[in-house]
């Protein structure tokens, strides 16, 4: 369990790392602040607990996510689709395996993983919603899920970017086919195994 004073240095970090966001100097060097720092297996323990310490980490992964998209060349937002959930259970899956790394070379790797399929320019947001369940989905993300479907033979009507009647058919097809729960729903889950197959 970390101290209060632990907590206060853990805290003054991050607010430092929400306003020193700039590029690196001329040889491409900068300074990691902030949650950054944390290793791996101190990440792990929090997320366990659902500490404060970890939904604080979770405001930093959004926030070097928000720098990231406004100083990266050619992109509106570098997750298409991905929650911040999702990303804070992939830095888990990692974490567990490679418990001394640090968060940030973690996380800036899965960024640049996630960079092929980012949204490069504006896109409507497109709310859904089914039952208890909602989202919203870039206008682009949905074209992309239709065209994917498609190519796997179970999207067969126009990509329009739309999430219609055929689309939800299309993604209950996709889940049978990999034993998910046919919602029809485009949830994290099922748009993580549709992309990353």
């Amino acid at each position: 369990m970390m101290s209060m004073k632990q907590l206060r240095w853990l805290l003054s970090g991050l607010l430092l790392q929400i306003s020193t966001a700039q590029a690196a100097d001329a040889n491409g060097e900068f300074v990691v602040k902030g949650a950054g720092l944390l290793p791996c297996n101190v990440y792990t323990a929090e997320r366990e607990k659902r500490s404060n310490i970890y939904y604080l980490i979770g405001g930093w992964l959004e926030g070097f996510l928000s720098a990231h998209n406004k100083y990266a060349a050619d992109t509106y937002d570098v997750v298409s689709f991905e929650g911040l959930e999702l990303l804070l259970a992939i830095i888990d899956n990692h974490c567990r395996a490679n418990p001394q790394d640090r968060l940030f070379p973690v996380v800036n790797t899965i960024v640049a993983k996630l960079n092929e399929d980012r949204i490069r320019s504006k896109s409507a947001g497109i709310e859904l919603a089914e039952g208890e369940r909602k989202t919203v989905l870039y206008r682009e993300t949905i074209q992309r899920i239709q065209e994917k479907l498609k190519q796997l033979g179970l999207f067969h009507a126009e990509i329009d970017g739309m999430f219609n009647d055929a689309t939800r058919s299309a993604v209950i097809a996709f889940q049978t086919d990999i034993g998910f729960e046919t919602t029809g729903f485009p949830d994290q889950a099922t748009l993580w195994r549709l992309f990353r197959r």
